[in-house]
């Protein structure tokens, strides 16, 4: 039994997606090799995507609703929200360091690898 109409579209779709995004990541690989800048720039948002990530993560490893840790430490669920997602709005130590204490970790400093 043959391929259905819908189902060929789709592929093709999804061939023409991954094509769009290799040559998006061959441009953005181009950019960072050429612009220092950039490249400094890039690794920082990556740095904070990735921070983020793991702060969520470490609160529902833990069992803890976003609600419990307003509880917890009298941010609101915005800021919390915000610290777990928002690329555009650094939260502020004081907020980042509630947040950190109240879902039982601590924050160390370590050379990187």
């Amino acid at each position: 039994m043959g391929l259905k109409h819908c189902e060929v579209i789709d592929m093709t779709m999804v061939n023409v997606t991954n094509i769009v995004i290799n040559e998006e990541a061959r441009e953005l690989e181009e950019i960072l090799t050429n612009n220092p800048a950039a490249k400094v720039a890039y690794e920082q948002f990556e740095a904070e995507c990735k921070l983020r990530r793991e702060l969520a993560n470490a609160r529902k490893l833990q069992d803890i609703t976003q609600t419990e840790l307003r509880e917890r430490t009298g941010l609101t669920q915005q800021v919390i929200s915000r610290i777990e997602t928002d690329h555009d709005i650094s939260p502020s130590l004081k907020n980042f360091i509630k947040y950190v204490n109240a879902i039982g970790y601590e924050l160390t400093l370590q050379p990187k690898q």
